[in-house]
């Protein structure tokens, strides 16, 4: 080390001598890992699985109706063999979590236990099992009164959950406390579903899955959600992550009075218990009401509007996105976003390609800053071993839902998920904010430019959508007023590739990947911008919007909707006959739409090289700027 010093070669080493003497040990897979980022040799790249993504999801839903009916058959698609039912131990794995002090465990009064147990249950209609169920936290905060500082237990069956646009009514739930009292969704804990018999055991959790889908939305800081299913006297726990949920063993809470302590002791727990035991992550520190401070390996993150993400994806299982913007901590001249998402474990990291594309220099792509994988403790947050503590759930059989796939070839299977977090230097907004004809047709530009720049750099997007396009009227480079994020799912490109999976948020699919016609090529993401262009014109700004068919695509098959699609396309007329009126007064706007959507109908259009064919669309978007442009002067 000193010959280093003397030669003028130390200080390069410097950050690897600092994580050697660091008080926190790290593994050999976490120095291998540091070792390549930061002393810049070339990772080992995973190689590429093609695992089918499923597109019947409430993930992938854009725009869609509320209403049970069309929700509820997408939730039960999602969730399809991924509920796993009768985990031993689950109900005392969470107990055992909470660290009691002995001196203040609160033990349930005998007299109460006894009264419980020898009480007769003759009515097990749901609001007469919720004034029983009561009863229960009546006495915890009876023996315990400080327990009501900062969790509450509230039933109003017959008020709707305030937060959403959905009429949605829970039977009961621990809240965290709030000034005004109200029934607020981002309030809710620990949601309750009451049904009146164990027979009604796989409703309930699928009551209680339609609640944790709302949950996730309205608490960006969600890493699990535990759920109460009570079925007569009988218990089940259930706790939903991003790969799906597994539910305890049923136990009758009055067959005996070990089971009603056990149960007071759930109560208890769940009513003071550490927030992370409940499902919020926390690696996210809050300081001052609505701060939010990260601290990672590149440094301190500030996010001053934590309850306003830039994007929060829908939905339970799948990659859980969510993008907020940032700030160093002492810094606020800069932005960074910073996105957060649950990511296969044997898929490709996203920040190793965004990496490579940044040190390209490839334009009108988000530009990467730092990547890491989420640590609690000094162990990696990842679904199987962190959140689910390595319980057996898969031993268990799994409930039966019986609602038919998308995609019969395409089945669910349980997905180890790992947490990993991206940070970028380029902050925006979704391009459906486009706030005029000719900042829409800009920013579609812009991002079909950065589409071909990074098919040049290697690599195609396969998920081109209204949440992956960004515009940024903040910057007075050209080259970033539009760009791309989000490649979670891209992949290295290679014209010899023969993959047919659906990739890609369903309703921008193209018409050959809805009915499985060719492998996903640059033809495909081309022909998805063309259907997000429809998209926006149709249903933005939300004011002027109407109902149209386009609108319930979200409840077509995907056979079905290619169908529909190669018809409208044929035929774009009636398509821009459903613009709002901000689009549909724009002509050159309109004869834009008319000629990119004869370019995509062509038979010959996936033979054509990738520079004729982007060179073609991207003339007719330039053309209709230009007509823009002129008839403003």
């Amino acid at each position: 080390m000193l010959s280093l010093h003397h030669d003028g070669c130390f200080e390069p080493f410097k950050p690897l001598i600092a994580v050697t003497l660091a008080d926190k040990a790290k593994s050999n897979q976490e120095m291998l890992k540091f070792i390549e980022e930061e002393f810049g040799s070339p990772p080992t790249p995973l190689p590429f699985i093609p695992t089918p993504p499923r597109t019947g999801t409430t993930s992938s839903l854009t725009n869609s109706s509320d209403l049970l009916r069309h929700f509820m058959p997408r939730l039960r698609q999602e969730l399809q063999g991924l509920m796993y039912n009768n985990v031993p131990g689950l109900v005392e794995r969470f107990i055992q979590q909470h660290t009691f002090d002995p001196a203040l465990r609160l033990e349930p009064d005998e007299s109460f236990i006894d009264e419980k147990y020898e009480e007769t249950l003759k009515d097990t209609t749901e609001g007469s099992m919720l004034d029983w169920f009561t009863s229960f936290f009546d006495q915890v905060v009876k023996q315990s009164p400080q327990i009501r500082n900062s969790r509450t237990w509230k039933s109003q069956p017959t008020i709707p959950l305030k937060g959403l646009e959905a009429i949605r009514k829970l039977d009961g739930a621990i809240m965290s406390v709030n000034l005004e009292n109200e029934n607020r969704i981002e309030d809710v804990m620990i949601p309750l579903e009451l049904k009146m018999n164990k027979s009604d055991a796989s409703k309930a959790a699928m009551s209680l899955a339609k609640y944790v889908c709302h949950l996730f939305k309205a608490q960006p800081t969600r890493i699990f959600v535990i759920g109460f299913a009570l079925c007569g006297t009988w218990m089940q726990l259930w706790q939903f992550d991003r790969s799906g949920a597994i539910g305890s063993e049923f136990f009758d809470i009055k067959a005996n009075k070990k089971n009603l302590k056990k149960f007071f002791t759930l109560i208890s727990w769940s009513l003071t218990c550490d927030k992370r035991l409940l499902g919020f992550d926390p690696t996210f520190i809050v300081d001052e009401s609505p701060v939010i401070r990260i601290q990672t390996q590149a440094g301190e993150f500030v996010i001053d509007e934590p309850e306003n993400p830039i994007f929060r994806a829908s939905g339970i299982c799948g990659r859980g996105t969510t993008c907020w913007k940032a700030h160093l901590a002492g810094d606020e001249r800069q932005k960074f976003l910073i996105k957060d998402s649950w990511q296969p474990d044997h898929r490709r990291e996203e920040g190793l390609m965004l990496r490579d594309v940044t040190q390209k220099n490839v334009h009108h792509v988000a530009r990467y800053y730092h990547h890491e994988d989420v640590h609690v403790s000094g162990q990696r947050v990842d679904i199987e071993s962190h959140v689910r503590g390595g319980t057996n759930f898969q031993s268990g059989q799994t409930i039966q839902i019986n609602e038919m796939p998308d995609d019969a070839q395409v089945l669910n299977q349980f997905i180890n998920r790992v947490h990993r977090r991206l940070v970028l230097k380029d902050v925006g907004k979704p391009i459906s904010e486009a706030n005029s004809p000719v900042e829409l047709l800009e920013a579609l530009e812009g991002c079909i430019k950065g589409h071909q720049a990074l098919l040049n750099a290697g690599y195609l997007h396969r998920d081109i959508s209204i949440n992956n396009l960004m515009i940024d009227n903040q910057t007075a480079d050209s080259d970033r007023k539009a760009f791309l994020i989000d490649l979670d799912v891209a992949i290295p490109y290679d014209v010899s590739n023969k993959d047919y999976t659906r990739t890609g948020t369903k309703v921008f699919l193209s018409i050959s990947l809805l009915q499985k016609c060719n492998p996903h090529d640059f033809a495909d993401d081309l022909e998805s911008f063309f259907w997000v262009m429809i998209w926006i014109c149709i249903h933005f700004p939300r004011k002027e919007r109407k109902q149209t068919s386009v609108t319930s695509w979200n409840e077509q098959i995907p056979e079905n909707l290619g169908s529909i699609k190669k018809d409208l396309l044929s035929e774009p007329s009636r398509l821009t006959n459903d613009f709002t009126a901000r689009y549909k007064q724009s002509q050159p706007l309109i004869q834009c739409v008319h000629d990119f959507a004869k370019i995509m109908q062509d038979p010959a259009v996936r033979k054509k090289n990738s520079a004729h064919l982007y060179g073609e669309i991207l003339n007719i978007f330039q053309q209709a700027r230009g007509k823009l442009s002129q008839s403003s002067v």
